[in-house]
């Protein structure tokens, strides 16, 4: 069922391609905003009121599966999309365990989105058909989110920095916001204490990253 002008909200903090959606889907939905980081989620979907959010595991300060927790604890009308680049079996079955509605890939066509919004407004789920539901090949990059609290997001940033990019091509390379990745930095520092950047690289060494 197509409920033409339905309200959604956006939480990604890659502000083109949350453009992108819109351009794309503003005459089948109405867009109530665009949100980039995850400590104003739950003031958004409050004061927006959404139908629906389309969610990405990756945000600033609060990631994706702990949003959800607090949505469906808080606001059990808005129904919940992971809109997201992780196609592993971890994730999905952690969406699941979330009882999150839908979970799509950012690759996901036009119409494979609108199928899946439309079915969850319906108030079915829908879990992409692309998906590897495999459970038992988990990245390494589980092994960190689990460890030490880092998101996907931060690992992918590690990586990066250990390989001698700067905010700016980091920026570049993952299409985020100059100050979005310098937040994302800041949060690295703090979960693993370290205060320089040698210091990080240390750590990544020491891990395998």
């Amino acid at each position: 069922m197509n409920e033409s002008k339905a309200s959604l909200l956006i939480a990604d903090d890659h502000v083109l391609f949350s453009e992108g959606i819109v351009s794309m889907l503003r005459d089948t939905y109405h867009f109530s905003g665009l949100v980039t980081d995850g400590k104003q989620v739950m003031n958004a979907i409050l004061e927006r009121k959404p139908a629906l959010i389309l969610l990405d595991i990756n945000l600033p300060n609060i990631d994706g599966l702990e949003l959800a927790k607090l949505i469906k604890s808080n606001f059990t009308e808005v129904r919940i999309i992971f809109l997201t680049m992780y196609n592993e079996g971890k994730f999905v079955d952690q969406a699941q365990k979330l009882k999150v509605d839908g979970y799509m890939l950012k690759h996901s066509t036009k119409e494979e989105l609108i199928l899946a919004i439309d079915k969850v407004l319906s108030g079915e789920k829908y879990f992409d058909p692309k998906l590897n539901l495999e459970k038992t090949n988990l990245h390494q990059t589980d092994y960190f989110v689990k460890k030490f609290l880092l998101t996907p997001r931060e690992v992918e940033i590690i990586r990066l920095i250990k390989k001698g990019a700067s905010s700016g091509q980091i920026a570049e390379a993952l299409h985020l916001s100059e100050e979005t990745v310098r937040s994302h930095r800041k949060n690295i520092h703090f979960k693993l204490g370290v205060s320089k950047v040698s210091e990080l690289i240390e750590f990544a060494n020491a891990n395998g990253l």
